[in-house]
């Protein structure tokens, strides 16, 4: 299957998982549909990506990068695993509900950074696509000042949505009012997700100048 097209699967999942969390809005059916839709890719994703994990668990610790994947890939592993475990028993304890939305959150904010430890490959990839030059510098510049843009409403958007209080799992009385706002509830989800992808996009290239200037 073409690189391209697994990556539209991907983005596919992503976005299912954002619209996931708006559980008040769709209701249990709704989201019980996503979310089985969304492990189906996730099945389909790790599928097409067996041979990778093979070669990262050989290579994987060889640099600090490669260290960052392995840890990055294993609390995704473990946070949709939660997501999983606790999906099947919510109907029998709050507790579990409790740990699915915060599992939910944690998914998201591993996933994003995954993405951005990536980003270079995907935009490459993109690039190919759609039949591209090379980035030019103006064009180059242009998507970071974006990128920068949209990092710091995803700061905002971190403390209008208290993420950091349901990363934690505390009780919050932020509820968001989807019949006033259900389409700034999503750009602000989204927000958040390019901020994290930002942040893995930069450490990333960060390592890899600090290994060349090593060497």
């Amino acid at each position: 299957m073409p690189l391209q097209v697994r990556l539209l699967m991907n983005a596919v999942a992503g976005g299912l998982l954002l619209a996931a969390l708006a559980y008040d809005w769709l209701g249990n059916l709704a989201h019980e549909l996503i979310g089985t839709a969304m492990f189906a890719l996730l099945i389909f994703h790790n599928t097409f990506n067996r041979r990778w994990y093979g070669s990262t668990a050989r290579k994987g610790g060889r640099n600090l990068r490669g260290w960052l994947n392995i840890v990055t890939i294993g609390a995704l592993a473990a946070t949709v695993l939660s997501l999983l475990v606790t999906s099947l028993i919510i109907s029998r304890s709050f507790g579990a509900r409790q740990l699915h939305a915060q599992a939910a959150y944690w998914t998201l904010v591993i996933v994003a950074v995954h993405i951005g430890m990536r980003w270079a490959m995907i935009m490459a990839s993109m690039r190919a696509w759609l039949r591209l030059r090379a980035p030019s510098v103006g064009r180059t510049w242009i998507l970071r000042a974006l990128a920068l843009a949209v990092a710091a409403y995803g700061v905002h958007s971190w403390m209008v949505m208290g993420t950091g209080s349901r990363l934690m799992a505390e009780m919050t009385l932020n509820l968001w009012n989807f019949e006033e706002a259900a389409l700034r509830f999503f750009l602000h989800q989204g927000a958040i997700v390019a901020l994290f992808v930002c942040l893995g996009h930069y450490a990333t290239s960060l390592m890899q100048l600090r290994r060349k200037g090593s060497r």
